[in-house]
C-alpha cells in the first residue's frame, strides 16, 4: 500500500465509498500504525428530539463485530494502539471481540459530550453527557510526549519517593476527560447549524487530534473504517499524519471530500 496504491489499488491520504470490510479485507497485514473508529453500535440510531431529523445511520442495524475486531488486529502494526467508540449497553460485547482477536484492552475512557444526549427515556433516566471509547494496543506502544497539557508541579523538581524529574508536559492522561483542560468528545448543538454539517455521531476534531497525537508519530497512517464526515481525516492532517478509512454512505462521504479537499 503507496501513496500512489502500489499492488493493493490502495491510495494513502484517501477515504473510500464502500463498506469497511471490504476496505480492509484489500489491506496488507500490519499496514496502519493507528485505528481510530466509532462502528454502528447496532442500535439504529435516530435523534428523534431535536429540529432536524437525522435518518438512520447505513449499517447501524449491526455489523458482524467479531469479523471487525480481527481484521483490524490484522491491519494494525504491531506494538500500535486502536481506539473503538462504543456504548456503555455494547461495551461487554465490544470488549469480548476485541479480546479474541487479540488486543490488549488497556481502559476504557469516558470523556465528556458538547451536548448532553435527547434521547430515551427522558423522565426515568440519566441523561447521558459521555462518550465512551475502548483503548486497546496489539503489543504494546508507549504514549508519545505531547505539548497538549503542562504538568502543575514546577518543571525539573523531583516529588517525593519518585526518582524522576517532573516533565514540563504531561504523558500520562487520566481515563475519564471531564476536566476543563481537556477537549469534549462531540460538538455543541450549534455546531452543525454554524458548519452546515449535519450527522447524529459527529466528534470534535480536537478531541481525535489529542488521540491521534498521543499515539502515533508524524507520518505514520492512521485508519478509520466509519469516517462519517471525515473528522479522523481532519484531525490526522492538522497533525501531519497521513489517513485512510471507508464511509459507506454517499452523502456523507461526499462531505468527507469536501472537508479534506481530496478528489473522489
Amino acid at each position: 500500500m503507496q501513496q500512489k496504491g502500489g499492488k493493493t489499488g490502495i491510495y494513502i491520504n484517501r477515504i473510500y465509498c464502500m463498506d469497511c470490510m471490504e476496505l480492509m479485507g484489500r489491506m496488507p497485514d500490519g499496514s496502519v500504525s493507528m485505528i481510530l473508529t466509532d462502528p454502528p453500535y447496532g442500535i439504529s440510531y435516530q435523534n428523534k428530539f431535536t429540529a432536524r431529523k437525522y435518518p438512520v445511520l447505513e449499517g447501524d442495524g449491526g455489523i458482524d463485530y467479531k469479523r471487525f475486531a480481527a481484521e483490524s488486529y490484522r491491519i494494525l502494526k504491531e506494538d500500535a494502539h486502536a481506539y473503538v467508540f462504543t456504548r456503555f449497553d455494547c461495551y461487554p460485547y465490544h470488549y469480548q471481540c476485541l479480546v479474541e482477536a487479540g488486543f490488549t484492552v488497556k481502559n476504557c475512557m469516558v470523556v465528556e459530550k458538547g451536548t448532553v444526549g435527547g434521547i430515551g427515556d427522558l423522565t426515568g433516566s440519566y441523561a447521558n453527557n459521555a462518550g465512551w471509547v475502548i483503548f486497546c494496543q496489539k503489543g504494546r506502544r508507549a504514549f508519545r510526549h505531547t505539548t497538549l497539557m503542562e504538568n502543575k508541579g514546577k518543571e525539573g523538581a523531583v516529588r517525593r519517593g519518585r526518582k524522576e524529574a517532573n516533565r514540563k508536559y504531561k504523558t500520562r492522561f487520566n481515563a475519564c476527560w471531564f476536566d476543563p483542560e481537556y477537549p469534549k468528545a462531540t460538538y455543541n448543538s450549534t455546531w452543525p447549524k454554524r458548519s452546515g454539517i449535519y450527522h447524529p455521531t459527529i466528534k470534535n476534531m480536537v478531541f481525535l487530534s489529542w488521540l491521534v497525537q498521543i499515539s502515533s508519530d508524524p507520518q505514520e497512517l492512521i485508519f478509520d473504517g466509519f469516517m462519517g464526515t471525515g473528522s479522523t481525516a481532519l484531525a490526522a492532517i492538522q497533525t501531519g499524519r497521513n489517513y485512510l478509512g471507508a464511509e459507506i454512505d454517499r452523502g456523507y462521504f461526499e462531505i468527507c471530500q469536501r472537508r479534506t479537499g481530496n478528489p473522489e
